[in-house]
């Protein structure tokens, strides 16, 4: 209970804490307090996903949020309706990082050569955004540098 108390767990996430805390011993009767958890509404995947997404979407994009959720064990159909939930234009998002990233001056960080061009693209793709996008932007911010 204290651990729900501070926030949410996915299912997994909460059972592989608990075992690190008490031991396998405890690993017949956990899965029935897991069961009890979320039959009261103490634990929900549900809330949890769409509380992870709520809380970086504005930092990363879907492919990113995407592999977060399954690694932390969340079924995939349980990540796509949280990120259809808080579904955004992935453009718009990533031309919303990139401009907090590299516009701090105007006409500064258009990316003037291909070392540039290839650092700010690695850059939106670590935070999870498509190759079409990033070339998308990257070939419209060439285009019209005022951005």
């Amino acid at each position: 209970m204290a651990l729900l108390a501070r926030r949410d767990f996915s299912r997994a996430g909460l059972r592989e804490r608990l075992l690190r805390r008490f031991g396998a011993a405890a690993e017949p009767e956990l899965d029935r307090v897991l069961d009890r958890l979320e039959i009261d509404g103490l634990l929900s995947e549900e809330r949890f996903a769409e509380n992870f997404v709520r809380a970086r979407a504005s930092r990363f994009g879907p492919a990113r949020l995407r592999h977060e959720l399954l690694r932390r064990g969340l079924p995939a159909e349980r990540i796509d309706s949280a990120l259809k939930l808080h579904a955004q234009d992935e453009y718009s998002a990533a031309r919303a990082i990139w401009a907090r990233r590299f516009a701090s001056t105007p006409f500064a960080s258009i990316p003037a050569d291909a070392r540039e061009r290839a650092r700010q693209a690695r850059f939106l793709s670590a935070r999870g955004f498509s190759h079409e996008v990033i070339r998308r932007l990257l070939r419209e911010l060439e285009k019209s540098p005022g951005c």
